[in-house]
């Protein structure tokens, strides 16, 4: 009964028709763990009444956190409950209460099941003042103009400065925000917390010039102290855009270097070339004069064995002089045919290649080679939303298997498409092995379009790891799912890596 009474109250919120909202990036980019905030009572009779609503967002699972001053009357009165409607359209929630703090303003709630909308991560050192800021939130003011929709609305500005406020700290900042928006993030660019907004038991008026969050520090402090520990991210945020600029630079500064390192090569083998052609040309007179050298020796030793051989008793002298005769001959005419050409030049660069290879050991292998990998994350490459490892391991195997997980190759590289359950959100993974590199992709995307994602992954059965022709049948069943997917990932993290 107090179930269906319930949802009676969000259909009537919701009933009233929908007007524009933001867009759906920057909903997946900056709200897309914000929920509504429903205060509502149960009388006597069991009549059901909306009171008030603001704004919170997903710190775990099953957790969120909003204003104090939203919750206030929950926690005072038996009868008033907290709700809790999801973006997007899901099935709305009760609430539980855990605790609150009036001095913050801040409080946390707790659904009965996952809502399954990924916990928002907190900028754990932001000091950025007139730092590019987005509040998310439902203010009551949209609500009065263009009904009660499921999307949180967004708005920007810039922050101020930090300060302590009857010793709490707060971030001050310019983002618009009105009645409903109580309890919502604050967040930069990439989509992390750097605030709660609030406008705190001191009744801070919206039409001030400066606006009002619970700094992180304070926020991260209390859901410490009541067992949560918050997703932080110390990583400096950067727009997709500036990543691809940076990673244009890079590949035509790399392009540059090789084009400058293969001319380099040009030159030295050149230089290499003209040096064996001077060997060979000075091998060739030499070898040629030693020829000339041999055959007059022949001739002397002919003519002097054909002396002795005219002489009485000179038969023995006849045939020693014709021996060095004869040998002098044979080696000019093998002295003269062995003599190098220039046709050998090719042939000395391979060998003097060959040479340097082996004494070089290793170094004439490019890319890393199967076995176990360590990785470190590239925060220079990488445009990090939320509480990434720093460091990750893995095995790697030949045949394109990562963790007992067939990956295909297209293009030199390997890749794989995860869907999962828990999340709104696609996952490619990639391992370049030429240039030793590991990148992690998400997608985050609106429910429909996840569903679709969901269902085409679904529908096929991935070959286990050195199935026959694993690598291309998975290429074939993984393209309608890529097929779906943004032009641009929301989350991009590239690891470097090295065998083990």
């Amino acid at each position: 009964m107090f179930h269906r009474l319930w949802l009676l109250v969000i259909a009537a919120m919701l009933l009233s028709p929908t007007g524009a909202s933001a867009s759906e990036a920057d909903i997946d980019a900056a709200s897309r763990g914000v929920v509504r905030v429903v205060i509502f009572s149960v009388g006597r009779d069991g009549s059901v009444r909306f009171r008030s609503h603001g704004t919170g967002f997903a710190v775990a699972a099953d957790k969120f956190v909003t204003n104090a001053h939203v919750i206030r009357e929950a926690a005072q009165y038996r009868n008033v409950f907290v709700g809790v409607i999801p973006p997007r359209g899901d099935e709305p929630v009760v609430a539980k209460l855990v605790n609150y703090s009036r001095s913050r303003d801040l409080a946390l709630i707790e659904v009965p099941d996952s809502l399954r909308l990924p916990p928002l991560t907190f900028v754990s050192n932001f000091t950025s003042e007139n730092a590019d800021v987005v509040a998310v939130g439902f203010p009551g003011v949209v609500d009065d103009v263009v009904g009660r929709g499921y999307e949180p609305t967004v708005s920007r500005g810039k922050v101020s400065q930090q300060r302590a406020v009857r010793g709490v700290d707060h971030v001050l900042h310019s983002a618009p925000i009105g009645r409903g928006n109580s309890g919502g993030p604050l967040l930069d660019e990439c989509g992390r917390i750097v605030g709660v907004n609030t406008f705190g038991a001191n009744s801070i008026a919206s039409e001030g010039e400066f606006l009002f969050a619970v700094a992180n520090s304070e926020t991260i402090a209390f859901l410490r102290s009541n067992d949560v520990r918050p997703k932080t991210s110390d990583i400096a945020c950067r727009t997709m855009a500036e990543i691809e600029a940076e990673e244009a630079a890079r590949t035509e500064a790399e392009q540059k270097v090789a084009e400058e390192e293969q001319r380099a090569r040009e030159q030295a083998e050149q230089q290499e070339r003209e040096r064996i052609e001077r060997q060979i040309q000075e091998e060739r007179e030499n070898m040629m004069a030693l020829a000339a050298i041999l055959l007059v020796v022949a001739a002397g030793g002919g003519a002097l064995a054909y002396q002795a051989s005219q002489a009485e008793g000179g038969k023995n002298r006849a045939v020693i002089f014709g021996g060095i005769a004869g040998l002098a001959a044979i080696s000019a005419a093998y002295v003269w045919i062995t003599r190098p050409s220039l046709e050998d030049v090719d042939d000395r660069l391979a060998d003097n290649a060959d040479a340097s290879s082996l004494l070089g050991g290793d170094e004439g292998i490019s890319g890393l080679q199967p076995g176990m990998f360590s990785c470190t994350l590239d925060t220079d490459r990488s445009r990090v939303t939320t509480a990434p490892p720093r460091y990750v391991e893995f095995e790697w195997k030949a045949d394109g298997c990562h963790e007992e997980t067939q990956y295909q190759m297209r293009d030199g590289v390997w890749s794989r498409v995860f869907v999962p359950q828990e999340d709104y959100m696609v996952r490619v993974a990639t391992i370049d092995l030429a240039k030793g590199e590991f990148r992690n992709e998400r997608y985050l995307l609106p429910k429909v379009d996840w569903q679709k994602a969901r269902d085409a992954r679904m529908s096929y059965q991935p070959p286990s790891c050195g199935a026959p022709n694993a690598s291309q049948r998975l290429s074939d069943m993984q393209e309608g799912v890529l097929s779906m997917l943004p032009d641009q990932p929301n989350e991009r993290l590239i690891y470097n890596c090295d065998s083990n």
